[in-house]
């Protein structure tokens, strides 16, 4: 009644025989438990220069700016963000279409901005394993389920850690039916969304994380990595390093990533400059989504 049918507080509280200040909690209650969201976007326009130039530049599809200052948090960047990236998922998904997306806070904000919308025949796919703690809504599970909740969609989850302990591990996991068919449509995908995670700021090599064992913690720190998609980890030059962590992950692999038409992108803050980069040289992403002060950077 407030946000559609536009009446006012005292209105609603006449209305439906209750206080006006009852109306006013119950309001601030729905924001709170997210049954209203409200995302603010800069106008479309705003980075035009700026966003041809990193298209120019990276021969990208597309990219998008959000508005960053120099002391705004990275937590309110990422918030940013998602918005916009939530903004071009709704403007681009279409009919029959088939999206992947992997794990990470910047994309969990995207779900949250997310609005529903339904899109016949769409399905979403989950293209990596879970990491961290299953009920993180940063997990890729999580993230899955509630894109496909929003958008009304087919949805396939990739049951398996995106971490095991051994190759003798992944084989077994490999061999399940539900993970094989989960894997078998990493080639269907026809948009990927995934985060660009840093060196010094992926929880996966955060020491108290224990996702990864020791001796592949200090394998990775001390190499050419400077960041990763999917845990895929790569160099400045977005070349992926050799480690023994490839052959442990359950999930998409650079080679697909490769194949698939459009790779969205989406990171942002001053950390990410270096691995954004990497991963433009190498062409590992069609669209991205960042903001102002990272772009900036980029060009």
């Amino acid at each position: 009644m407030y946000y559609e049918q536009k009446y006012n507080q005292q209105e609603i509280a006449n209305r439906l025989h209750l206080s006006r200040p009852k109306v006013s909690r119950l309001l601030k209650q729905a924001r709170e438990i997210g049954i209203v969201q409200i995302s603010v976007l800069s106008p479309n326009n705003s980075f035009v220069e700026l966003e041809n130039a990193l298209e120019d530049t990276y021969h990208l599809q597309e990219a998008l700016i959000v508005d960053s200052e120099e002391e705004i948090s990275d937590k309110i960047i990422k918030k940013q963000i998602g918005s916009a990236a939530a903004d071009y998922l709704h403007r681009t998904i279409s009919e029959g279409e088939t999206i992947g997306v992997t794990w990470g806070t910047t994309l969990q904000a995207m779900v949250d901005a997310m609005p529903s919308k339904q899109v016949d025949n769409t399905h979403v796919v989950q293209a990596l394993g879970g990491v961290g703690p299953p009920e993180a809504k940063a997990h890729a599970t999580d993230i899955s389920r509630r894109l496909s909740q929003l958008l009304k969609s087919k949805l396939t989850l990739l049951p398996a850690p995106g971490i095991v302990d051994s190759k003798e591990a992944k084989q077994v996991l490999l061999a399940d039916r539900k993970v094989k068919g989960a894997l078998d449509l990493f080639s269907t995908i026809d948009t990927l969304y995934v985060g660009i995670g840093a060196l010094k700021t992926n929880p996966v090599l955060d020491r108290d994380h224990e996702e990864l064992p020791p001796k592949l913690y200090e394998k990775i720190t001390h190499s050419d990595a400077v960041g990763d998609i999917a845990l895929r980890f790569f160099d400045k030059n977005g070349k992926e390093i050799d480690s023994p962590l490839k052959e442990l992950v359950i999930g998409i692999s650079i080679e697909e990533l490769k194949k698939i038409k459009t790779v969205v992108g989406i990171a942002g803050g001053s950390q990410k400059v270096d691995v954004i980069h990497g991963a433009l040289k190498n062409n590992l992403i069609d669209v991205l989504i960042t903001d102002q002060q990272t772009a900036q950077k980029l060009v």
